[in-house]
């Protein structure tokens, strides 16, 4: 199974709102036969620009970033779950090593997400 880093923007919530996303996230994932490697916190930040998501305006969110393996044919089913999911602001996913890379990426998304600095 390739493996991959989905990046979440979620509302900002009770720490409640926000286990409950998570394990419904990791649930989804798993039940698709997936596998979650780890789950990662970045934190409240303010958003780079104002996005609208169902029918909403949002300036702030809490990222989270979790990397997983699943079967490229689950993964647009995934997408389009979270997509509708009313908490998160934006989903994305990205294919950080395939099981026949030859060679794998330098740099995974957190590493980048590190090594930003705010001007």
């Amino acid at each position: 199974m390739p493996r991959y880093e989905l990046i979440m923007i979620a509302r900002v919530l009770t720490k409640e709102g926000f286990s409950n996303i998570l394990r419904q996230t990791c649930q989804s994932i798993i039940s698709k036969g997936g596998v979650v490697r780890k789950i990662e916190n970045l934190g409240q930040q303010q958003l780079p620009y104002r996005m609208r998501a169902h029918a909403e305006w949002h300036t702030q969110g809490r990222y989270f970033l979790l990397d997983m393996d699943m079967n490229a044919d689950h993964l647009e089913l995934l997408k389009n779950e979270l997509k509708m999911e009313p908490d998160i602001i934006r989903p994305s996913v990205v294919k950080l090593q395939g099981r026949y890379d030859s060679k794998p990426y330098e740099h995974s998304m957190l590493e980048c997400w590190q090594s930003y600095s705010k001007p």
